[in-house]
């Protein structure tokens, strides 16, 4: 059943993906290959500061006479603004130098690392900004609390913040060691892909084909939720809206159209799979322990990916989360998957979220707002 379950998903994505232009909302490695770099030299003759991405529009002479216009894609601007960068960072008029990934399918497209602008001030892409160039943290506080003395996850009673992970990737098993890939869960060696999770066959062969595509079938780039802990690694942000008179907690994604979830922590069970509709965050039911928010979920589609870098899971994916606020600007998140129709055993991770104060959450959309130029036809 679950081996038939594989063969329509892989076919429903293989139509999907014919039939439906990829917007912007997606992993670069996908599209540009980050083995090769090519440098362009020329003027700028746009600047898109826009959502879901940023473009770089520039005019490069080439032999004999020709002028070439290259479209060079970067970071959105939510993360761009984190490390520097602005409206105004260009104009169109300048003399830049831009070093790009290439297109995979050779057209006159990359994807942004950095540009030196005239008299050598440099913009660089997310991935390159040194720690150095983002946002300090907020001064070191003790763990705030409501009046009931239970951590408050979110921001204080007429205070402004949202929480962000600079250093996302994928998920994988804690006692693999360590594992290196990109901010898009995108494996540095395949070789490893065993090692990130105790995969039943058919669920390895899966993410293997995942990670060799790139991850050009992300159900994120058609604009479906990230659900399950992925929820924790987008890059936009996350916000957490805390009801404690009714015992419950709202999730606030900033990626993809702003999803939201629930946790109850009120004395309620968790329903069973076949009593209430599957959705993207399942149904979740939580309770303290200390501290500590302990929140059990299911009840998931199979329709979209719970990690980034493509890990699969059924419908019998059960979630055990555990939130904690151990200071002020941090947020620990801790994970265990237990899907007995896609691994061999309970396995997780934890990584830690810190605290943007003072700001809002800045939307970001993912529509139909995206330009023909900003469509990528997946062939």
């Amino acid at each position: 059943m679950m081996k038939h379950h594989v063969v329509l998903g892989l076919a429903a994505t293989a139509l999907l993906s014919l039939a439906i232009p990829l917007w912007a909302h997606h992993g670069m490695a996908a599209f540009y290959d980050d083995k090769k770099s090519v440098a362009l030299k020329g003027t700028v003759t746009k600047y898109d500061w826009t959502n879901p991405h940023v473009w770089v529009y520039v005019d490069v002479p080439e032999a004999g006479g020709k002028v070439s216009t290259w479209e060079v894609e970067f970071d959105s601007k939510i993360e761009l603004k984190r490390i520097g960068w602005t409206r105004d960072s260009l104009s169109v008029g300048d003399q830049v130098t831009i070093d790009a990934n290439p297109a995979r399918d050779g057209r006159k497209r990359g994807g942004g690392k950095s540009i030196a602008i005239g008299g050598g001030k440099k913009l660089l892409s997310v991935a390159l900004a040194p720690a150095a160039a983002r946002p300090a943290p907020a001064a070191a506080k003790g763990t705030p609390r409501w009046p009931d003395g239970h951590p408050r996850l979110g921001a204080m009673a007429g205070a402004l913040g949202y929480w962000v992970n600079y250093d996302g990737g994928g998920l994988y098993d804690s006692t693999a060691g360590t594992i290196r890939m990109n901010r898009d869960g995108l494996l540095a060696n395949i070789n490893d892909a065993g090692k990130v999770a105790p995969f039943q066959p058919w669920s390895k062969g899966l993410y293997e084909y995942r990670q060799k595509n790139l991850l050009k079938d992300d159900p994120m780039g058609f604009c479906l939720p990230a659900g399950g802990p992925r929820q924790f690694q987008v890059p936009y942000g996350l916000g957490i809206l805390e009801d404690p008179d009714r015992k419950r907690i709202f999730f606030i994604s900033g990626g993809a159209n702003r999803n939201w979830r629930l946790i109850y922590w009120d004395g309620r069970p968790v329903p069973e799979i076949d009593d209430a509709p599957l959705t993207y965050f399942g149904n979740s039911v939580g309770h303290w322990e200390g501290d500590t928010l302990v929140s059990t979920a299911q009840g998931f589609l199979e329709r979209f990916w719970f990690t980034n870098g493509g890990l699969p899971h059924s419908e019998s994916l059960k979630l055990t989360e555990r939130f904690s606020r151990p200071d002020f600007n941090t947020l620990r998140y801790e994970v265990t998957v237990d899907d007995p129709g896609t691994y061999t055993r309970p396995w997780g991770n934890s990584w830690t979220l810190q605290w943007v104060a003072n700001q809002e959450m800045e939307e970001y959309y993912c529509d139909e707002y995206n330009r023909e130029s900003e469509r990528q036809e997946v062939r």
